[in-house]
């Protein structure tokens, strides 16, 4: 067999949904050039639902495909009695870590730092430690497709309190054998701001699938029944649908970062008032009850909006491809994304997309020819002043509470935090992102009841893509340039230096130079904290303390 022997693939779970189908074509991408030969696949997840189906997808690509189902790595929200029960827990679990690495393994680890169990996150950062101190023929690739410190209030509180009287304080890999993957160039530019050597840090962006299909062109017969499905849904939910209108599609799922009442008021401020219609509800126990108000507003207000039905109708009723070509415009009101794929679901589907822009993500696409000109940067909107002294009491005992949370943190970051909420609540007009769910709700009312207009005119100008733009997007993040970045990054960290070689003069910087410069000219949106941070994770958590990425929205406030 080829060293690795081993490909130890984990994730939490593989439900239905973004992770699984990113990770579903990565491998995929992995086994049509070739890579598996030789070579074992190990799915290594915390539960069995669609862990059966997605093993037998892969025993069709891959000649070895192992599955291990451990509930010990599924998501967990109580905490440990105590310090010592935990670290038992965690030493058990990191060794059957080491164990299903078998000879040679190149751990591939998707998300191990987000927050959703702790002892997860421990074990894979002592199982790595001690891979390199015993000599262990392992490698560790942290794939980071989110961070706990960036808006995920609930994940990075749960780290830090995972026993009671304490936590974790740091929750990131520094042994040599490890490195990190991450999905934009942003980020990987916030990685080496906190130290991590260029040789350490992959950008792997998700991969684009074109469809097998052509995109369809519906008779009058199909768009009927696509909209009867919708209608006869609708009215068994209490939600309002009416055919008149322009059809706004959000392909997403209702939580809280998708920022949905943006979308509403958008709808609600445009002159033909279009219906809005969201795919998925909210699964997790956390984001039940922003979904839960999100839809108490629709039918309180009697909006033109209908929620969850896409595990109802897609793929029975009508096919996703149908209801995207059955609607008029694809709509984007998210705070944070990772990869991007809501800037590029509709115009790779020949759908007008219209929204808010995130520089972080989207300055990837600039080299495709993606123009983001025509997407809005800010939605300014008025504030009455109780809104403003209420948001900006409560920004300043979020940062109190959240550095008693994050005691790495200094007064220094408290203050520039505190200064900035006061700022940007002082501006004659706030950016409506950057509001809590009860003021978004008070400018929706406001715009229903005629007392404000929003000038949408200039912002709600559609991006689309030329069938140029489409080929160079699929060009560049196709299944070829995906499963090169994958490989280029596998044969980096597993040429590292072992503990018993000698130490490495040059080291290699595995992003393409392309790919390096862009990341090194974009820079890391929030200032550097001063001085070197003690470990990866304090870094971050100073890095992304600021308001644009701690919003209101996103719960502690």
């Amino acid at each position: 067999m080829t060293d690795p022997q081993n490909l130890v693939l984990f994730h939490y779970h593989l439900l239905r949904g973004g992770v699984r189908t990113a990770l579903l074509r990565s491998l995929q991408c992995l086994a049509q050039e070739g890579w598996f030969h030789g070579r074992r696949l190990v799915l290594v997840v915390g539960r069995l639902d669609g862990a059966r189906s997605f093993a037998r997808t892969m025993k069709t690509l891959v000649a070895d495909v192992e599955v291990v189902v451990d509930d010990r790595l599924d998501y967990r929200d109580a905490r440990w009695p105590d310090e010592k029960s935990f670290r038992k827990d965690v030493t058990a679990l990191r060794d059957s870590m080491l164990a299903w690495g078998g000879s040679s393994a190149l751990f591939w680890l998707h998300n191990p730092t987000l927050g959703k169990n702790p002892a997860v996150t421990a074990a894979w950062k002592e199982a790595a430690e001690k891979a390199w101190s015993e000599g262990l023929p392992h490698r560790f690739l942290y794939h980071l497709h989110d961070f706990p410190e960036c808006g995920r209030v609930e994940n990075l509180f749960r780290l830090h309190r995972c026993w009671h009287k304490g936590g974790l304080t740091d929750f990131y890999a520094d042994s040599p054998n490890t490195a990190y993957g991450v999905l934009n160039a942003t980020d990987r530019q916030r990685l080496l701001d906190c130290g991590l050597a260029p040789q350490r840090v992959f950008w792997l962006p998700n991969v684009l699938i074109p469809s097998a299909q052509p995109q369809p062109v519906l008779t009058p017969a199909r768009k009927r029944a696509v909209a009867s499905a919708l209608s006869h849904y609708a009215q068994e939910h209490g939600y309002g649908f009416d055919l008149g209108r322009p059809q706004w599609l959000l392909p997403i799922r209702l939580i809280r970062r998708k920022n949905v009442l943006e979308a509403l008021f958008l709808a609600a401020g445009h002159s033909r008032t279009p219906q809005v219609l969201i795919t998925l509800d909210a699964t997790s126990a956390q984001e039940k009850p922003y979904a839960e108000a999100v839809k108490q507003c629709v039918r309180r207000h009697r909006l033109p909006c209908v929620i969850g039905f896409g595990n109802h109708l897609v793929g029975s009723a009508f096919s996703f491809e149908e209801l995207m070509a059955w609607s008029d415009a694809v709509v984007t009101t998210s705070l944070l994304e990772g990869f991007g794929f809501a800037f590029l679901e509709g115009p790779l589907s020949d759908r007008p997309l219209i929204g808010r822009d995130l520089a972080d993500v989207t300055a990837d696409f600039a080299q495709a020819g993606y123009s983001t000109e025509s997407l809005y940067k800010t939605l300014p909107v008025p504030l009455d002043t109780p809104h403003r002294l209420r948001l900006k009491t409560r920004g300043r005992l979020f940062a109190e509470s959240y550095r008693r949370v994050v005691p790495t943190l200094s007064d220094k970051d408290v203050d520039r935090f505190v200064e900035c909420v006061e700022r940007m609540y002082n501006e004659e007009a706030v950016d409506f992102g950057m509001l809590d769910f009860t003021a978004q709700e008070d400018l929706l009312k406001m715009v229903l009841q005629g007392t404000f207009k929003p000038d949408l005119e200039k912002i709600l100008v559609p991006v689309r893509f030329s069938e140029a733009m489409t080929a160079s997007f699929f060009s560049r993040f196709g299944s070829t340039a995906h499963a090169h970045r994958l490989k280029t990054a596998f044969e980096a960290l597993w040429n590292q230096p072992s503990p018993d070689a000698a130490p490495q003069q040059d080291g290699l910087d595995t992003g393409t130079e392309e790919d390096h410069n862009t990341s090194m000219q974009k820079g890391s949106s929030a200032p550097a904290p001063s001085g070197r941070c003690a470990g990866l994770g304090p870094c971050l958590a100073a890095l992304f303390f600021d308001p644009k990425y701690q919003r209101p929205l996103f719960g502690g406030w």
